[in-house]
């Protein structure tokens, strides 16, 4: 079934106009939480996923198509398309898409079902994961060597310094003044999150490495050890892929292609310093996080033929 994109544009617009600061609540994930495919879940090769109030909409490969989770349970073709990859909202509620392999672009949905082309050729690199600033700024990660780039409201396109090694989730902090980009470097010592400065505009100044995941160590009683014996993060996590943020700005981090490794999602504190939950029972390479509005439920998704996962976070 093909549905029209009015009711997510009117949806997803509201978000946009306010940004809240956040603080260290009683609703922050902590412990250990378990995952679960969700009912009628169709398998995906899904790379890329946003929330809107309309809907989970997912980019699947698998089937070359943009599909929504509706609150009723129920999955629908938004869209057919060549290869998407990434999916994020614009400040209008507009979805955007990035493509790569067949083609490589990034394309805006207009409401009469037609593609708006904002950047492709050389400029677009190998475009992945998607954010969107309030002013209409677009990044992107580009693995596996586009680094990380942005499109300025005005269709200007930079190439970010340094420019980080494959990277692949990227998000912004809740007040929009950082970037959050995770490199999914084969060194495991290199594996984890960097940041980018954010000004009122939209740029961004020079990146460094914010956290990476072999200084982190779960420390819970139950959690059984690593397919790999590590203590680290990086035992569980390899190569890390998936990123999401939540309104307190706690990052959820996942990856994988490695047979010990990719055996759940860890929570980690703002200041990356602490790991608060691990969400286990989760697919394997794992290539995309999202959370619902109300940042109760976590969906996973593999970036091999999977269904959709989700975690309950809270009541």
């Amino acid at each position: 079934m093909k549905v029209s994109f009015h009711l997510i544009f009117a949806a997803v617009a509201a978000l946009f106009l306010v940004t809240p600061a956040w603080t260290q609540n009683a609703n922050t994930p902590r412990g250990i939480y378990r995952a679960r495919p969700v009912d009628g879940s169709p398998t995906l090769l899904a790379s890329g996923m946003v929330w809107s109030d309309s809907g989970l909409v997912i980019a699947d490969r698998k089937e070359k198509r943009l599909i929504v989770l509706r609150a009723n349970g129920k999955f629908e073709t938004l869209r057919k398309m060549t290869q998407p990859f990434g999916v994020a909202f614009d400040p209008q509620g507009k979805l955007l898409v990035s493509e790569k392999i067949d083609v490589h672009h990034i394309v805006r949905l207009r409401a009469d079902d037609k593609l708006d082309v904002l950047v492709d050729g050389t400029d677009v690199g190998t475009p992945h994961a998607l954010a969107v600033h309030k002013n209409g700024t677009i990044y992107w990660s580009g693995f596996p060597d586009g680094g990380t780039r942005s499109r300025s409201p005005d269709g200007k396109v930079t190439i970010h310094k340094p420019r980080i090694g494959h990277t692949f989730g990227i998000a912004l902090a809740p007040e929009q003044d950082w970037l959050y980009v995770t490199s999914k470097l084969p060194d495991k010592d290199r594996r984890g999150v960097w940041r980018f400065p954010v000004a009122q505009d939209g740029s961004l100044g020079e990146g460094k490495p914010y956290f990476f995941t072999k200084d982190l160590k779960p420390k819970f009683r139950d959690l059984p050890a690593a397919q790999d014996g590590d203590e680290t993060l990086a035992g569980w996590i390899g190569r890390v892929q998936g990123l999401a943020i939540d309104k307190a700005g706690n990052f959820y981090i996942g990856g994988a292609e490695s047979h010990t490794s990719g055996a759940a999602v860890a929570v980690i504190s703002r200041d990356g310093k602490e790991v608060l939950a691990m969400v286990l029972d989760v697919p394997r390479n794992i290539a995309s996080l999202a959370l619902s509005g109300d940042g109760r439920t976590l969906y996973i998704a593999g970036a091999g033929e999977y269904r959709l996962h989700e975690a309950r976070l809270r009541p």
